[in-house]
């Protein structure tokens, strides 16, 4: 896959075909330090001959490491950097909100709302008017609860729990390349094993409750009268302008595994929630 995309953060002059599958696991790649071919400091992936010397394998495992610590901190605070491709195949930069900036917007909001807009940090001009200055009360007033806390948060920390296990995952990689690397055969197995599992850990985050997976499955437009689940389907695989897809490709593989994913995660929580319920009636009815 990685000879698709080697040695440039630009555009390739004639990239090669790529699958929605290879999309996918690309996008993946690039949004978390750790895979083998992807350096993110550098914003490129590089066509792995499988012949690097055991040191510098070992050296790219605790890179890995090292860097979803940084993220994990970077989540905690004010954010990480998050890299994706644009429709000319072009590497660009995002932005993934950290939870100590949540929390500051939050109170950002709010302040805009109570003040009825006289404090408005993120325009250049306060509302006029009594009627604008309600709808801009009550935008605020969204944003800071369903934008901020709602949504916001639960969502830096599933990014800082995702930090957490790529960091252990590319930990664990560091024994069988030191035991198997020296040979082009035992590099390959550790590359799938590792890169494949750390698409994984992406996915199984992204479609748990307040990942961003989830959270584009289940967003939803009411005045285009697109209700969750279909907004999402009716999405072109390149969407600017709105963080929840515009550092993904959403091609239809990935609407597919995600909407399923999500659902099934909607049930397991509804499940864990019934149990819970039994278990506690179960236990105030013995007592």
């Amino acid at each position: 896959m990685a000879a698709a995309y080697q040695r440039h953060a630009g555009p390739s002059v004639e990239p090669a075909h790529m699958s929605d599958v290879q999309k996918y696991k690309d996008d993946q790649l690039l949004r978390n330090p750790g895979g083998r071919s992807y350096y993110l400091d550098e914003k490129k992936v590089v066509e792995s001959s499988h012949k690097e010397p055991i040191s510098g394998l070992v050296r790219k495992d605790f890179s890995g490491v090292l860097g979803n610590i940084k993220n994990f901190f970077g989540n905690m605070f004010m954010g990480t950097t998050v890299l994706h491709r644009n429709e000319k195949n072009e590497i660009q930069q995002g932005h993934q909100r950290g939870l100590l900036q949540t929390i500051g917007d939050f109170f950002k909001d709010l302040g805009s709302a109570l003040s009825f807009g006289k404090y408005h940090p993120d325009s250049a001009q306060a509302p006029h008017g009594l009627k604008n200055r309600l709808v801009y009360s009550v935008s605020k007033l969204k944003d800071a609860f369903m934008g901020d806390i709602l949504t916001g948060v639960p969502s830096s920390v599933n990014h800082m729990a995702k930090n957490l296990i790529l960091s252990g995952w590319h930990l664990a990689e560091v024994l069988p390349d030191a035991a198997i690397g020296n040979f082009e055969l035992g590099q390959k197995l550790t590359t799938s094993i590792f890169d494949n599992g750390h698409v994984v850990i992406e996915y199984l985050t992204d479609i748990t409750p307040s990942g961003d997976a989830w959270l584009r499955v289940h967003a939803s437009n009411l005045k285009e009268l697109k209700p969750p689940l279909v907004y999402n389907l009716k999405m072109p695989e390149f969407k600017n302008g709105d963080i929840r897809w515009e550092n993904v490709r959403n091609t239809p593989f990935r609407k597919a595994i995600e909407s399923i994913g999500a659902l099934l995660a909607d049930g397991l929580a509804i499940a864990l929630i019934g149990q819970t319920g039994c278990s506690s009636n179960r236990r105030n009815q013995i007592e």
